[in-house]
Formats: C-alpha cells, structure tokens, sequence
C-alpha cells in the first residue's frame, strides 16, 4: 500500500471519528481490527477508483474489485450470506456512479437518500466495529451517526469539487452546479445542511447518552466547518469560472 493512500484513509477514518470507536477495544484487538479496516477500506477504494476511471464498465473487472471487497470481510470471520448483507449498500452506491453513464444524474434524487448510500463505506466500517464490540454496540448504534455522517459527506463533495472534474464521479456538489448553476446550488446545500443539522439536534437534544451528546457536538462543529468551506470554494469557483467541457463526466454525456 502506497503511504499517500495510508494517509487519506487514516484521515477518513479520523474525520469520520473511527478511532473513537476503536478506543474501546482493548490494545491488541484495536490493533488487529484497524488493520483489518484498513484492508477493506482499500479494496472498496479499488472499486472506486475503477468506476471513476473507466466510462464503459466491464463484468469481469467490477466481479474483479468486488472479489477482493469480499476476500477483506472473509478475513474478518463473515459467511458469505452475512457479506450479502453487508454490501447491499454498497451495490446501491455502484448502481448510483454506474447510473452516470446513463444520464440519470444524482440531482433527480434526495439529499438525504444519495448521501446516505454514498456514505455507505464509512457505515460498513461502524457496522463491523459494532458488531465486534458487544458493549460499544449497547451505547451506541450505528444509525445514531446518520447525521454526521450526511454532512461529513456532503463536506467531502465540496472539498473535492476541482478534483471531482477530472473523474467520472458523482459529486452532487459540482453536478447540481453544471446544471443549475450557482446560486441554486449555494441554497439548496445551505437549506440540506441546515435541516440535517436540525434533525440532529432534535434526535439530540434531550438524550441523557454521552455518546449521543458527543455526536450532536461532532455534527454541529462539522456543519459550521462545512459551511464555511463551501463559502470559500464558492469564491474559488467564480474565480476559476468552471465549465461543462471542462467535466469529464459532462465531456461524455
């Protein structure tokens, strides 16, 4: 594995607070479980990166990436009838990105329905971690960061909408802005990151569980960090005037 690709995940799994998580395992067991996150979160970036690079898709080679996706859960003791479980989201996530070639854009979807599978990966990781920790799974469950999750996703899209033109990819972000333009897309994410905060803090508010208090903070601070990225990107965007042709994904629709 390449250090700049050790690096990125290691900064998901941060700014997704996996290693919030994985504090809870005694030190041997963080260790094994880490690594083994690591492994999996690699081959679902193989996957990715094939989908963002090839316009035609080919059977043999997605059959290729997911092989590897299912060598990982393997290694981490699931049936075979467990990791079709497991994946399912997944392939919703493919079906998504492979819908580009297509013309059926993420812009005729819901916010909340398209971040919520394209954050599939980082679900699958506290899936695993909750499923192998007993007492981290009575505290806290997975659907508990689906806010957070929503939003860390959303900010993903926003940070990465000069990198984004150069793939085949399905950023709502740079999409929505080739489609309607600016100020839409400045009010529709303002609206969608506002009410996502909201529905947080109303699942919240009242909740006596630390780690539920603790996940209302993560998603306030990220919201304000994610609002004023997009500001900035906002003010990158005008300056560099980004144009359909420029798009690799635009360029072959």
């Amino acid at each position: 594995m390449k250090t700049k690709e050790l690096k990125k995940i290691n900064e998901l799994f941060e700014y997704r607070k996996l290693p919030f998580l994985l504090n809870h395992f005694v030190k041997k067991d963080k260790k094994w479980m880490h690594r083994k996150l690591i492994d999996l979160q690699v081959a679902i970036y193989d996957l990715d990166r094939y989908l963002e690079s090839n316009w035609k898709l080919k059977s043999d080679k997605l059959d290729h990436y997911w092989s590897k996706i299912y060598s990982q859960l393997n290694k981490l003791d699931f049936t075979q009838s467990e990791i079709s479980i497991l994946v399912k989201h997944i392939q919703k996530y493919q079906l998504h990105e492979s819908q580009l070639r297509e013309n059926k854009l993420p812009t005729r979807l819901s916010f909340e329905y398209y971040y919520y599978y394209k954050s599939c990966d980082v679900r699958l990781m506290r899936e695993i971690i909750n499923i192998y920790n007993d007492i981290l799974r009575s505290k806290i469950d997975v659907a508990s960061w689906r806010y957070y999750d929503l939003i860390t996703e959303m900010n993903d899209d926003i940070e990465d909408v000069f990198e984004d033109q150069l793939t085949i990819n399905g950023n709502l972000f740079n999409i929505m802005i080739f489609e309607h333009g600016l100020k839409h897309t400045e009010k529709a994410f303002k609206y969608h990151l506002d009410n996502i905060l909201k529905k947080s803090e109303r699942k919240f508010k009242h909740s006596k569980n630390a780690y539920e208090q603790k996940i209302r903070k993560w998603t306030l601070k990220r919201h304000k960090q994610t609002t004023k990225l997009m500001e900035k990107q906002l003010i990158k965007i005008k300056k560099k005037r980004l144009k359909k042709s420029n798009s690799k994904l635009y360029s072959r629709l």
